[in-house]
């Protein structure tokens, strides 16, 4: 006899630009917008009693929706959804996880799933199948509803990922087809046992947890610079953890080194968050948001560049250890520079061919010939990956 249990559901869209592709009518993102609030209404049908939490995931994963029984909300929350460079799944399913994962402390018994709506033009990583395996152990459900125009999908990511964890995957190439996925998505799954990764006496199973479902912290966008440039006409914004626009440790304003926590949009200097992680010691560049407890991660450069002064008064020491990473500036030909979608890494704003563009060959960031000079001087490194600039 099957065994079916209240389930909590997360809706993980993806909002990359391929979406806007017009091969569906009005364009994919529509088409899949139908199909998930199909999935929601459905979804309360079969079992007013299971939740429904919705995430977006392109360049920046984006919450839209905690978890809810509320349809209206739900549905209203598709409205939210900000169209962004490339899909990061792995990023995308690490934010996922983690909020699955602070359900499952709170209470067992349930069933756990993704669904996953996407054109599978994503952006690859090793680490997507390592969170997979994850989410596999915790017994969680990934579905897959790739929508598109080709026929080949033998290879597709997105049918691997539902193959692992026990999911249902689907290709539709027509609008009808995806809007009713929405509807067959929503039926029950079987509940089944998980690894206990919170159990005392499997403590070594939190390492790997911890360490691949940690994200990044996330960069300001052009419309988080606009804001900050129309408040009182500073650029700036008050870092959560000193209180600050400068930050203490680097005097640095905050549009040039503030990131946010990708769950709670809190905004931290990243020096005040790699002092806050060498307090946590969770585990090596990860800790854990000081607001939200969200697992976020540290670039790795940023652990080197803290140390203490003779006096404990915490400080930045700039790159400049021979065993870290160096760099090359590219020179971008002058037809190319209007056609580069990316913002200047240090000034963050974008390219409009009244100066010579730089591109960082370790990271692929961008600079003005003016900024980029003003960076060497300052910190003779990229700003974006940490690495040294060579000159030749």
């Amino acid at each position: 006899m099957q065994d079916f249990k209240i389930e909590d559901s997360i809706i993980l869209i993806d909002s990359s630009r391929s979406m806007l592709r017009r091969d569906f009518k009005p364009n994919r993102l529509n088409v899949a917008l139908n199909a998930v609030t199909n999935f929601i209404q459905a979804k309360f049908t079969i079992d007013p009693k299971d939740r429904i939490a919705i995430v977006s995931f392109g360049d920046n994963t984006k919450r839209l929706s905690l978890f809810t029984y509320d349809e209206k909300k739900l549905v209203e929350s598709l409205q939210k959804i900000q169209i962004s460079g490339k899909g990061i799944l792995h990023d995308g399913l690490a934010f996922s996880l983690q909020l699955l994962v602070a359900e499952m402390r709170k209470i067992g018994g349930k069933t756990y799933r993704i669904f996953i709506i996407s054109d599978n033009k994503i952006k690859y990583s090793e680490k997507i199948f390592k969170i997979v395996e994850i989410a596999k152990g915790l017994g969680v459900y990934i579905d897959s509803c790739q929508l598109g125009k080709s026929d080949d999908y033998s290879k597709s990511i997105l049918k691997k990922i539902a193959k692992i964890t026990g999911g249902q995957y689907g290709f539709f190439n027509n609008s009808k087809g995806v809007s009713n996925a929405g509807k067959s998505f929503a039926s029950k799954k079987e509940f089944k046992e998980s690894i206990d990764y919170f159990s005392p006496n499997k403590e070594k199973n939190l390492t790997p947890l911890v360490s691949e479902i940690a994200l990044p912290l996330r960069r300001p966008t052009f419309l988080d610079i606009r804001l900050m440039m129309n408040n009182n006409d500073q650029i700036g914004e008050k870092c959560q953890i000193c209180h600050s626009v400068k930050s203490p440790i680097t005097r640095g304003d905050f549009y040039s080194e503030g990131r946010y926590c990708p769950s709670c949009d809190r905004p931290m200097h990243l020096s005040c968050a790699a002092m806050w992680a060498k307090k946590t010691e969770e585990k090596e560049n990860v800790f854990r948001c000081p607001f939200c407890f969200f697992l976020l991660e540290l670039p790795k450069s940023t652990s080197k560049l803290i140390e203490e002064k003779e006096e404990s008064t915490p400080k930045i020491k700039l790159i400049d250890e021979g065993e870290l990473k160096t760099t090359k500036m590219n020179l971008m030909p002058d037809g190319l520079i209007r056609q580069i979608n990316s913002s200047c890494s240090y000034c963050y704003s974008i390219f409009l061919g009244d100066y010579k563009v730089y591109k960082c060959e370790k990271c692929g960031s961008f600079y003005h010939e003016p900024c980029l000079e003003k960076m060497y001087n300052e910190i003779k490194g990229c700003r974006n990956c940490g690495a040294q600039i060579i000159n030749e």
